[in-house]
């Protein structure tokens, strides 16, 4: 069925074609070499430590407020109870506690864009080919192709 001849021809193609590409751990550990394509949002890529000490900052600022206003809440909350008259009125403004902002996860899915393609995007439910040139990202649209009316998706 199959002879010897074509056997090794098959080895040898999938040989040079799996030596041609290069692995994804070295893809994504030199970024600089490599870049991501234009409008192909970057994969995550390693933080610098600059990046990684203003986050240690802003976490430990965050942290202080907080701390702050909550001994400042105790503080205010004695005061009010050691009076014993039970008002609540007091003249001191307290702050509020900071939190981290919430991410909120989108009912719609967002398109993968085309690389070899500026300006296309792979429609998420159908996976094939849209025209978005001109639509700012984020935008919800809908493909006019697609004949379900709730298949709405966004701009990357």
């Amino acid at each position: 069925m199959f002879s010897l001849k074509l056997n090794l021809m098959l080895l040898l193609s999938s040989l040079l074609c799996v030596s041609c590409t290069l692995p994804e751990p070295y893809r994504a550990s030199n970024p600089q070499q490599f870049p991501p394509p234009v409008g192909v949002v970057a994969p995550n890529l390693p933080k610098t430590p600059e990046q990684i000490r203003e986050e240690a900052e802003l976490k430990e600022a965050r942290d202080k407020a907080n701390d702050e206003a909550k001994a400042r809440r105790e503080k205010l909350e004695e005061e009010r109870l050691a009076n014993g008259d039970g008002s609540t009125e007091t003249t001191d403004v307290i702050p509020p506690i900071l939190r981290d902002p919430v991410k909120r996860t989108s009912k719609y899915r967002t398109a993968r864009a085309i690389v070899t393609k500026p300006g296309y995007v792979f429609n998420p439910w159908t996976n094939k080919a849209v025209d978005v040139r001109g639509i700012p990202s984020g935008t919800l649209i809908r493909d006019p192709n697609d004949g379900d009316p709730d298949h709405k998706f966004r701009v990357p």
